[in-house]
């Protein structure tokens, strides 16, 4: 009996003829096979770019190896080929090889001048918001495994009572709340299965049941926006704009993106509700309790002192990623995240986010950012809605970070050619707020394919309300974020 394919035999079925036989037999071969293929096209395209760059006048050698690199990137993380970090990891690794050339090769690097240390472009994997984030997933990772996730949801819902309307909202704002601080993802499975046990006592049928499942990625989703570690393009947009000398703390994009926040997820609920009011007028819902030991207490204490430091660094000067290493230090060396917790932190996201900073920097340090936003219609308003529309559209079939990677630092470039802090502001904090309106199909988000697995919704669903809610939040971006932003610069 012949042995099945197997990742194992990959390199020795790949030399043999009689295996690309098969598989040109076959309808549809073999997944790794698919990939091996996508990952070799995307070298033939980056290097036929590069080299169609490197013979245009006026472009340096340098910016012709970032424009092949770039469309490596692009096409992989659109393609997925390659893990989304396996792609963020080649990005820096051909940077350092083709820009910063440290082995001093013939026609690599800079053309002219003096190519940038190796250790440059790996200065992404020590950024501060890498250490942010770290932070907020140790935060989030005590949390679930003490069960203090479960116990302020349940707590927190009680004050909503039992009507529908309000049941739905409070799911809403409690999730919206968790999304802040925690994985969106993490915080959709947790919700999910706090309403498991009310779906069963609502009859079937009920078209609330579905607007119920639906109302919690939405909120996931939204809440996300609230923080620079609610969703990972919030950190990219923070890195970037770190990256071109603009700092924003905790506490400043809060009050940026906590109101646009709110606004869209208060919409998002009349929406729902429309869309799917029970259809029983007498139906009441209960939730239940659960209930928390004194480590569970000592998480929140934690917690509550590390939200608490990060809203207030105008006061105390501390960096958020400094703070960040409190909640790191106290449950490593109290054995609430042992070993085990700490290697199933969600590293692949740190990776993605390093990967997307270098990719910035490289298009930076290259000129390549200034050669592509030369080519862009000098039209404020036109290019930022363009921007945030194709951000929107490539993160509703792939990664909104990988999305937010590509789109942010072209971005930013274009803002920071006109002059106008506020430009470099909006456009940075705008585009990542831009990539969680991604919600108009089940692949859109982890936390949309985590509802629909529950087999009480169809895709259907997720277009006609995640439509509506996206296009409304753009909208609210460009006519809300815009002037806080402004106000805020104003004061400072």
């Amino acid at each position: 009996m012949k042995k099945p394919f197997s990742r194992n035999h990959i390199n020795q079925d790949l030399l043999r003829v009689d295996f690309w036989r098969k598989i040109a037999l076959q309808k549809r071969p073999p997944i790794y096979v698919k990939n091996t293929l996508l990952f070799l096209l995307s070298l033939l395209i980056g290097f036929a770019v590069t080299q169609s760059l490197k013979t245009a006048e006026g472009i340096p050698q340098e910016a012709a190896y970032m424009g092949g690199i770039f469309v490596i990137a692009a096409f992989l993380w659109i393609t997925e080929a390659l893990p989304l970090f396996a792609t963020a990891l080649l990005v820096i690794a051909l940077e350092v090889i083709f820009i910063a050339n440290p082995g001093g090769w013939e026609n690599m690097g800079f053309s002219n001048g003096e190519s940038p240390s190796y250790k440059t472009l790996l200065a992404p994997f020590s950024d501060p918001i890498i250490y942010l984030f770290l932070g907020g997933f140790i935060l989030a990772q005590g949390s679930v495994k003490e069960g203090v996730d479960k116990a302020h949801a349940s707590s927190l819902l009680k004050i909503f009572g039992g009507k529908p309307l309000w049941v739905m909202l409070g799911f809403m704002l409690v999730t919206a709340v968790f999304s802040m601080f925690m994985s969106n993802t993490a915080t959709t499975a947790m919700m999910i299965t706090l309403i498991l046990p009310i779906l069963s006592t609502i009859p079937k049928g009920d078209k609330f049941k579905k607007g119920l499942v639906l109302c919690i990625p939405f909120a996931a989703n939204i809440g996300g926006m609230g923080t620079p570690i609610g969703s990972p393009p919030n950190a990219v947009a923070v890195g970037f704009l770190r990256s071109s000398g603009f700092e924003i703390s905790f506490m400043q994009w809060m009050i940026i993106a906590v109101p646009l926040a709110l606004f869209l997820l208060l919409f998002a609920w009349l929406l729902v509700w429309f869309l799917y009011k029970p259809t029983d007028k007498g139906l009441s819902i209960k939730t239940e309790a659960h209930a928390i030991d004194a480590r569970g207490y000592f998480v929140i204490a934690i917690f509550s002192i590390t939200i608490l430091l990060w809203l207030t660094d105008y006061y105390h000067k501390l960096p958020s990623a400094v703070v960040a290493l409190l909640p790191a230090v106290a449950f490593t060396s109290t054995g609430i995240i042992n070993r085990t917790d700490f290697n199933n932190l969600e590293w692949h996201i740190l990776m993605l986010i390093a990967g997307g900073i270098a990719l910035g920097l490289g298009m930076k340090l290259t000129g390549l950012d200034q050669i592509i936003v030369g080519l862009i219609p000098d039209n404020n308003t036109f290019v930022f809605l363009l921007l945030i529309v194709t951000t929107i559209l490539l993160s509703t079939f792939m990664s909104n970070t990988a999305a937010a990677n590509l789109i942010i630092p072209l971005g930013i470039s274009f803002a920071t050619m006109s002059g106008f802090t506020e430009n470099t502001m909006f456009y940075g904090i705008g585009i990542s707020l831009a990539a969680s309106l991604a919600m108009a199909m089940p692949i859109s988000t982890p936390p949309n394919a985590i509802a629909y697995s529950k087999g009480e919704l169809a895709t259907s669903d997720f277009i006609k309300t995640g439509t509506v809610i996206g296009a409304v939040g753009v909208l609210l971006i460009l006519f809300f974020v815009e002037r806080i932003v402004n106000f805020w610069l104003e004061l400072l």
